[in-house]
């Protein structure tokens, strides 16, 4: 009896220790942004797999449906959803494991602070909807 209790533990923890499939991305950056490498390289190290490619801005925005006010400096496809900017890695965790009803998540402009982005936190920013009105998603 204690082997066939002994058994599924074993194997569940087996399985628990397993390495996961590494989350795919496929990055597309303005042509020429070389800070889009930094985010690009820290999504590599968080353990993403990561396909980067160069996109004209005004081609990508019209691409992915992106506004002035929602863009960043790269859009990224992750699952079902567009990921834009310099968005953290735990709000991107946070994006797969709720799994909202929404086309995706931006955080807009290059803020400094944020992977892929050297210097000082300039203070809070928000990472917003992709939606036909966008809301706060979270506040970084």
């Amino acid at each position: 009896m204690k082997r066939i209790v002994f058994l599924p533990i074993v194997a569940a923890g087996l399985l628990a220790a397993a390495p996961r499939a590494a989350k795919r991305i496929t990055t597309y950056r303005d042509i020429g942004c070389g800070c889009c490498e930094g985010w690009v390289g820290a999504a590599r190290a968080a353990g993403y797999a990561v396909e980067l490619h160069d996109l004209d801005r005004t081609e990508r925005m019209r691409r992915f449906a992106l506004t002035e006010a929602t863009a960043g400096c790269h859009t990224s496809l992750v699952d079902s959803y567009i990921v834009e900017g310099h968005v953290p890695f735990e709000v991107l965790a946070r994006l797969l494991h709720e799994r909202p009803r929404i086309r995706g998540i931006a955080l807009p402009g290059m803020p400094s602070g944020v992977p892929g982005m050297d210097g000082p936190r300039g203070g809070p920013s928000e990472v917003v909807t992709l939606e036909k009105t966008p809301r706060v998603y979270a506040r970084v």
